[in-house]
Order: C-alpha cells, then sequence, then structure tokens
C-alpha cells in the first residue's frame, strides 16, 4: 500500500495510488456525511492525477448547486476549468516544435490507453458541469454559451462513449454481459439508438489509442461506468427541454433518448467507477424531484416511487446515515403524499449533517415546504424565516415565503414588513423565481395586504410548484374552505386557477373546467399575471386529453397554451409540461 502524508502537501509513495480507488473512497466519504473529510482528500492530491483532479472539482460543482450560492459557483467553475486544462493531451505550436528538436515523444504518446479514455471522459464531464453552471444565469446570453459548452460536451461523450461501448462489446462477445438486465439493455439500446442518433456505436476501436495494453474487463467496465454517468445524465437533461431551448443546441444533432439516458445511469450506478454513487444520487433525484417537478408523467404524481424506493433499500445498507440518501427517502415519502413520515426523515437528515451547512439548508428547505404542503404556517414560517437569515442564494425568496407564512397566520403587519423587504433583495432579475416574487411583492409597496389575500398567494406558490398533488386531502379541503371566503375580486383570477386545481385533484372535472375557464375569462381586460391564463389552458389541456373523444381538442388548447402567451412567469418551467404532454400524446398515438 502507498504510504500516504496527510499532515503538509508532500505526498511519500511507496507504492502506486489507486486514484480510482482513492476517488471512489472521497466520494463515499461525502455521501457518508463526511463532506470536510472529502473536500481536504481532494484538495490534497488534486494535482496527483486527473482522477482526483476531477473528484476535487466535482465536489465543488455539488456544492454549488446545493447553495446556488455565487462565491461557491464562481469557485466551482474555475476548478472545472482547471481539472479540463489538467486532461488536455494538445500540444501549442511551440510544445511541438521543442519535442520534434529534442526528439521527446509526446504526452499522449506515453500514456495509455485507459488514461487516454480516462482523460476523454473527464474533459466531457467538466464542460458538462460548466454549461449546468452557466445555464444557472437563466439569461439569453448564458443560454447561449452554455449551448455552445454543451456542444463541446457531447462531442467528447459521442466519441468517448464509442469507443468505450466498442471495447466493452468485444469484451464481452460482441453483446453485453448477461449478468444484468442493466447491462444486456444498455448495449442493446445503444445499438438501436444508433440508427437515429447518427451511429453513436461503432464496433470498432480507434485505432488511435492502440498503445499495445490489453485493458481487462474490469477495467473496461468501471470506464463503461464513468462515461455513463455524464452521457446518461446529457441524453436525460437534453429530452427534457422544451423547444425553444432545443432550437438553442440543435446544432447538437439530436433529441435526447431518455430511457438510454436512465438505462445508462442505472449502469453506472452498480459499477466500480468513482461516480457510481453519483448516478445512484442522479436516478434519485430524476425520480423523485425532475418527474413531479416538470409532471414529465401528467397527473401520475406518484411515477417514479417504486423506482426510487428499490433504489434506496439497495443502498440503504451501504449508507444508512447519510444524510443525502436519508433525505432523499424524504423526498420519496413526500411524493407518497406521507407528509410526516417525510418530515421525520428530514429531521434524522438534519441531525446527520451536523456542521454541514449545505446539507442542512436543503433539510430546513423541504422541512419548510413539507409543513407549507400540511398548512403549517407556523413551523413553515420558521423553516424559511432560518433560511432568509442564513442562506446566500435568493434572499428575496425566502422573504416571500416568510410573509406568507406570516400573513396565513395573521400577522399581516410583519408579512407587510417582508413583503416591503423582497424587492431589495432581489440580485438577478433575470432569475425567474426571483423576478416572480419581486412583481408579486411590489403589489404592496404601500398598502398591506389582506389576510385572504396572503393566504392565497401561499396556495399559488403550491401550485406552481405542483406541490398540491401530494397534499393530504384533509389539507386539500381546508385550502377549498379558504378559497370560497376569498371576496376580493382583484384575484378572482387567481382564486379560479387554484379552485380548478384543487377540483382536479378531487377528481371533479366538470367544476375544474368550469374554473380555468373563469381564470381566462377574467384575466382579460387586464395587463399583469399572464401565467394564470396559460397555466389555465394548459389545465384545461390536460383534462381534455383523458378522453379519447375529445382529445385533439385538447391538444389545440395545450398548443395555444404553448404558442398563445409569452413572457410571463415561469414560462420556460411550464413549456417543459406541454412539451411532456404533447411528446406523451404522439407517443400513444404511434404505439395506438
Amino acid at each position: 500500500m502507498a504510504e500516504l502524508d496527510l499532515e503538509d502537501n508532500n505526498i511519500m509513495i511507496e507504492e502506486e495510488i489507486d486514484d480510482n480507488k482513492m476517488a471512489l473512497d472521497g466520494i463515499n466519504m461525502l455521501l457518508n456525511n463526511g463532506i470536510q473529510e472529502s473536500v481536504a482528500l481532494f484538495e490534497r492530491y488534486k494535482d496527483y492525477s486527473p482522477v482526483m483532479s476531477a473528484g476535487c472539482s466535482f465536489v465543488c460543482f455539488m456544492q454549488a448547486i446545493m447553495t446556488f450560492e455565487d462565491d461557491k459557483l464562481a469557485e466551482a467553475f474555475k476548478a472545472l476549468q482547471r481539472t479540463e486544462k489538467q486532461c488536455e493531451l494538445g500540444e501549442g505550436f511551440i510544445k511541438t516544435l521543442k519535442r520534434k528538436l529534442t526528439g521527446k515523444k509526446s504526452e499522449a504518446a506515453q500514456i495509455t490507453k485507459e488514461e487516454k479514455l480516462q482523460r476523454q471522459i473527464i474533459v466531457a464531464d467538466s464542460v458538462m458541469y460548466q454549461a449546468v453552471l452557466t445555464f444557472i444565469n437563466q439569461d439569453i446570453t448564458s443560454y447561449i454559451k452554455g449551448g455552445w459548452l454543451l456542444r463541446k460536451a457531447w462531442k467528447n461523450y459521442d466519441k468517448v462513449y464509442k469507443e468505450v461501448h466498442a471495447l466493452y462489446s468485444q469484451n464481452n462477445g460482441g453483446v453485453a454481459d448477461e449478468r444484468t438486465d442493466t447491462r444486456k439493455d444498455v448495449s442493446s439500446q445503444t445499438s438501436q439508438s444508433s440508427v437515429s442518433h447518427g451511429s453513436l456505436v461503432s464496433v470498432e476501436s480507434d485505432s488511435s489509442l492502440a498503445d499495445g495494453v490489453v485493458m481487462t474487463g474490469d477495467v473496461v467496465e468501471r470506464l463503461m461506468g464513468a462515461v455513463g454517468f455524464g452521457y446518461g445524465l446529457f441524453q436525460i437533461c437534453i429530452s427534457m427541454a422544451p423547444p425553444k431551448v432545443l432550437k438553442l443546441i440543435e446544432f447538437i444533432g439530436f433529441e435526447g433518448n431518455r430511457e438510454l439516458g436512465l438505462k445508462t445511469m442505472e449502469f453506472a450506478s452498480r459499477s466500480s467507477d468513482m461516480k457510481a454513487p453519483l448516478a445512484t444520487l442522479g436516478l434519485l433525484w430524476y425520480h423523485t424531484v425532475i418527474r413531479q417537478f416538470f409532471a414529465l408523467d401528467g397527473a401520475n404524481i406518484r411515477a417514479g416511487v417504486a423506482e426510487a424506493e428499490i433504489i434506496i433499500e439497495r443502498i440503504e445498507k451501504e449508507y444508512p446515515n447519510s444524510s443525502l440518501f436519508l433525505f432523499y427517502k424524504g423526498r420519496v415519502q413526500r411524493t407518497k403524499g406521507e407528509i410526516d413520515d417525510a418530515i421525520s426523515s428530514y429531521q434524522c437528515a438534519l441531525e446527520a449533517c451536523e456542521g454541514e451547512r449545505e446539507l442542512q439548508h436543503m433539510c430546513i428547505y423541504e422541512l419548510g415546504w413539507s409543513n407549507l404542503m400540511k398548512l403549517n404556517w407556523r413551523e413553515a414560517f420558521t423553516a424559511f424565516a432560518k433560511m432568509k437569515d442564513e442562506s446566500r442564494w435568493s434572499k428575496a425568496f425566502y422573504a416571500y415565503l416568510t410573509a406568507v407564512c406570516q400573513g396565513a397566520l395573521g400577522d399581516i403587519k410583519g408579512a407587510h414588513a417582508n413583503l416591503q423587504d423582497v424587492p431589495k433583495l432581489v440580485k438577478r432579475k433575470n432569475n425567474q423565481i426571483e423576478a416572480f416574487v419581486g412583481r408579486r411583492a411590489a403589489k404592496f409597496k404601500k398598502q398591506s395586504p389582506t389576510q385572504e389575500h396572503i393566504l392565497l398567494l401561499g396556495l399559488e406558490v403550491l401550485y406552481l410548484w405542483n406541490a398540491l398533488p401530494m397534499c393530504k386531502e384533509d389539507a386539500i379541503n381546508k385550502m377549498q374552505e379558504e378559497c370560497s371566503k376569498i371576496e376580493d375580486r382583484k384575484i378572482f383570477q387567481l382564486r379560479s386557477l387554484i379552485e380548478g386545481a384543487l377540483h382536479k385533484l378531487q377528481g371533479n372535472n366538470e367544476f375544474a373546467v368550469v374554473c380555468f375557464e373563469e381564470a381566462i375569462a377574467r384575466h382579460q381586460g387586464t395587463k399583469e399575471d399572464y401565467h394564470i391564463p396559460a397555466f389555465a389552458m394548459y389545465e384545461l389541456g390536460m383534462i381534455l386529453t383523458q378522453k379519447p373523444e375529445t382529445v385533439n381538442k385538447g391538444k389545440t388548447y395545450l398548443i395555444k397554451a404553448k404558442d398563445g402567451y409569452s413572457d410571463y412567469d415561469f414560462e420556460n418551467r411550464l413549456n417543459v409540461r406541454i412539451h411532456a404532454a404533447l411528446k406523451r400524446l404522439k407517443e400513444s398515438t404511434v404505439t395506438s
């Protein structure tokens, strides 16, 4: 074993370090509530190898996306660029000339095939993470830059995935390993995908990588898992992009294959690569957050629960006290409508991550939302007020949620004070969440809100975040009761939208249709809140597409919701839902 000196920056080596194993250990530290230990390990050995550098930059990336704090986002971007540069094999003109004069071999000629493939995978991952960080800004410049980075990442993934899959196929007699269905599915689906997506699979290895060293099956399988994480994540994300975003990245040349992406991620999650546990987290994120938030399965809000429960059962023994996996256990329970159990899981996760600010904030945020879904305004207020004080991401959003809870509790004076603070706390006007809460709060610049109005704003947030379908029946009934008390005609259009959503959840589609039509009609003549008729139009389309005799009319409503409104709050969010609904309709038409 290598002797490692952790007391200073010197690394004393008796034997070569197994950096892949060390990186996997570092990621496991991260997931077992040892973020600081993980950071220290990767920081200490980030210059030892590209793999350790990749681990270091990924930890920075993960901390950044857990907090969305500007300093952490900038730090992560620089770390990813540093890793990308460390993995480059190309030479500039001066280096090439100097090498030819001295007769030395280039760096690329001196490293093994495994190392070259590993570096190509790391470069693709680093560029894709940079794209994710760029998209967070949500302005047109960021979309263009992010699209360019995605194109660059895809070109890398496309090339290396072909090469690794070719080696994998050769090692398994031209087909995937029969040991698991996942491996079989990845091989067959990738082959099928090559027909429609420009030959993603090649049966010939790249001769330029031939170094005379035969890689073992275990090495090839690890590389397959290494590329599978980013490749699968890429496929999933592209498959969900709305048409407007796809137009910016259409030069990538294909529409993402979500099914292939999920199976590739599943393969990666069972590999020996350091990204195996990250692939597991990625699958949980997709099944417990993305599917529900973007309504990818329509009204089936519990879609993904079964898959997530299988994953959690598989990894619970390995990570029994992991705050991250306890967090996702809470997400599963919340999706099932088991809000009390979810709150218990989040509390356990919060206790398990003592001292880890990023994870604590994730848990507190979910506790706030879970209590909001139960209409436990006081508990929700406590959570969001803490986030407003401690989090460096969007204090405006947390101030707004705090104000909503205060107002619902009857503290109108406190709520008004918080609402007046919201516009001052907005830092990014191009951020759709901050733009929304800023506009909502600005209406109360001089006039205090009524309790009924501010309570309705709380229900609006639950609706826009697609959290209403997870609420218990007693909470839904309470919401309907509160809506019936509203007499302010200025907010009737919003009341109608929320009442329609509540009736729809209870199966009263006829009443729901009337409410959604009222929301659209009542909005006519107004010059704000265009998200209300847009979402109402979408809801009408979703109801009508449930019956064969009205499916075409429903599709017309969906298209009108997509094309008939623009520049409204959460337009991108709704467009993703509409895109998913139209895609499901198209697929059902083909299969029938």
